[in-house]
């Protein structure tokens, strides 16, 4: 679990040789994104984070038996490898959580984006 709330904690991940190249890349693009100087918040869920890890560090509750229905702006599927879902609450901080599309991501957020992008038909939401 990585979480990001300012533009040094960015800067200091994208100096780590040992993050994922795809993961790098889209932090490069959100640090520009969110240049603008106000608060932000960015959660990156890697294989391995549980449910109470992921919500803690969204400050929503995401994922698990005690999962809210989540209103967010939009998901996005980058190349398959990392989703990326945009919240942003009335009364509260602007929020991207990155999602690792990977075998041993957490399945209630990780059925969250996938479903997103299955035909209705298939037992999505498209």
């Amino acid at each position: 679990m990585l979480k990001f709330t300012d533009p040094a904690s960015i800067a200091e991940a994208l100096n780590d040789p040992n993050l994922d190249q795809d993961l790098l890349t889209l932090l490069r693009c959100l640090a520009f994104d969110l240049s603008d100087g106000g608060e932000f918040r960015i959660v990156v869920v890697q294989e391995g984070d549980g449910p109470a890890v992921i919500n803690n560090a969204a400050d929503v509750r995401i994922t698990g038996d005690s999962a809210e229905e989540l209103s967010f702006d939009w998901i996005k599927d980058h190349e398959g490898q990392w989703f990326e879902i945009r919240l942003s609450p009335i009364d509260g901080v602007p929020t991207r959580i990155l999602v690792d599309n990977g075998p041993g991501t957490e399945l209630g957020i990780h059925y969250l984006c996938l479903s997103h992008f299955w035909p209705e038909n298939d037992g999505g939401d498209r």
